[in-house]
């Protein structure tokens, strides 16, 4: 069996390299699909002996992704993005998955960096990324695009299955920074894909916190769009999307004036409650909307559960967040709740865990002294 690997490139003379050495000894063929690179990308790829592959943007990553498998030969395609790579000892892996004949595809573990000092730590979840070449196959979507038909139908009209590999495949996140031009770019594509498909869920939530992002007020109407089709759904006993997290996060923190739904904020905290009861960033939107409403019992409990989930490490890692709301921030804040409480003993052994982090030594000092004056009997 030979394997194909498919790249969709613009401007990545920095990566690439990388990305297509990572799988040398693997695959027979390096398809390098590009869209228009000013820089040296296409240099590089022909360099290292990939096929480039000229094609025309035409703001459609499914039309580029199925140009690239369009022009592969291989019995099977592994797709990697140009900031990606193959983790070492994975080679063998993928080779072994190839000759099983009873597979279609494989899902492989992909791991977001968010440093590159630390390449065991990220975000990871499994991702279709090695299947055979077939004329079935095909990418659909202008952002994210994703198998129509889905790579199960075909699998099964084949008599075969899908599998899951030991293959890692890391992801450089800390590359793709967002800036104004790149959030206006993907804003852009996410529009483009809406009046194609509208109605979207996910794509929705993400155009309305992008457009946000970019401080342009129609994020409130989309994200009210999107919340309205949410209250439609909520008798479902998962989410619908996994956006709907940010959703969350969202409701219980925009001012009533920019709101554009009858929703609750009790509606909204019963949805996180149901449908991410292991999510840490929506537990810590959750716990600060209490805070704020003065309800520091509720909030105290939802802070010990993140600071249970970091101690532990078992929470839903599909989604990244900032580490430190199951570690350090969860810790103070908590402390903090305890102080409202006037349980001064508990408060005073949360200051005490964080007082040696720089960032929050100030605040941990104060707290503790606090809860020491609090607790002196007064005379």
């Amino acid at each position: 069996m030979t394997v194909t690997a498919c790249f969709v490139t613009r401007n990545h003379d920095q990566s690439l390299g990388r990305a297509i050495q990572s799988i040398t000894g693997c695959a027979s063929e390096v398809i390098v699909a590009d869209t228009g690179s000013t820089d040296r990308t296409t240099v590089v790829a022909a360099e290292l002996g990939a096929r480039v592959v000229p094609i025309t943007w035409d703001d459609d990553f499914a039309a580029a992704c199925n140009e690239a498998v369009a022009a592969a030969t291989g019995d099977w395609i592994l797709w990697l993005n140009p900031d990606e790579e193959v983790e070492a000892g994975g080679l063998p892996a993928v080779a072994a998955a190839t000759t099983d004949t009873a597979m279609f595809a494989w899902r492989v573990k992909v791991r977001q960096l968010h440093r590159p000092d630390d390449l065991g730590k990220g975000k990871d979840g499994r991702q279709l990324r090695l299947f055979r070449r077939d004329p079935a196959v095909r990418y659909r979507g202008r952002l994210h695009p994703t198998f129509a038909p889905p790579l199960e139908e075909i699998a099964a009209a084949r008599g075969q299955r899908i599998g899951t590999t030991p293959v890692v495949i890391r992801r450089h996140a800390y590359l793709s920074t967002p800036t104004p031009d790149k959030m206006r770019w993907v804003v852009r594509l996410l529009e483009a894909e809406l009046r194609d498909r509208p109605g979207q869920l996910g794509f929705l939530i993400e155009l309305g916190r992008n457009l946000l992002w970019l401080n342009d007020p129609r994020g409130h109407e989309v994200l009210g769009e999107a919340t309205e089709q949410v209250r439609g759904l909520a008798r479902n006993p998962a989410t619908p999307s996994p956006w709907v997290g940010s959703l969350i996060e969202y409701l219980l923190a925009v001012s009533p004036e920019h709101l554009r739904s009858t929703i609750t904020r009790a509606e909204v905290r019963d949805l996180a409650s149901r449908w991410f009861p292991g999510t840490p960033p929506v537990i810590w939107a959750v716990a600060g909307e209490r805070f704020a409403a003065g309800d520091y019992s509720a909030a105290a409990t939802l802070l010990e559960r993140l600071v249970q989930m970091g101690r532990t490490g078992v929470y839903d890692q599909a989604g990244g967040f900032a580490p430190e709301i199951i570690s350090a921030a969860a810790i103070l804040n908590l402390g903090l709740c305890y102080l409202h409480l006037e349980r001064w003993d508990d408060a005073r052994a949360c200051f005490v865990q964080v007082v040696d982090d720089p960032e929050r030594r100030d605040a941990a000092l104060r707290g503790y002294r606090l809860a020491e004056l609090r607790q002196r009997p007064s005379g």
